[in-house]
């Protein structure tokens, strides 16, 4: 999947993010949202463009994982030990990402 495109212009303290992403399908779609840093704030995402995006973050995540596990390899010591506390950080949120997009697609 792509990576995200993000336009930040700024006026008045406010953010307007922009945002294309690939679904699975590998038919891009694009969408925007309004936000100010002012309280609370939310994004709004339909169904299908909610499970692309989890998805492509899914298959970042283990990819940077799977990076990161073989760049232990090549240390030793306290160095091979944080990367691999990395690597099940990564592991972790995985399962937590993987654990979402299965309650979605119920």
């Amino acid at each position: 999947m792509g990576h995200f495109d993000h336009d930040h212009p700024h006026a008045h303290g406010e953010h307007v993010h922009e945002h294309t992403h690939v679904d699975e399908n590998g038919q891009p779609f694009t969408h925007t949202h309004q936000h100010t840093h002012e309280g609370e704030h939310h994004h709004d995402h339909g169904g299908p463009q909610t499970i692309a995006v989890l998805q492509y973050m899914l298959e970042h995540n283990i990819h940077h994982a799977k990076e990161l596990s073989d760049m232990a390899a090549e240390f030793s010591g306290e160095a091979k030990h944080q990367l691999l506390h990395a690597v099940e950080s990564f592991d972790q949120a995985n399962g937590y990402l993987s654990a979402a997009l299965e309650e979605l697609k119920k």
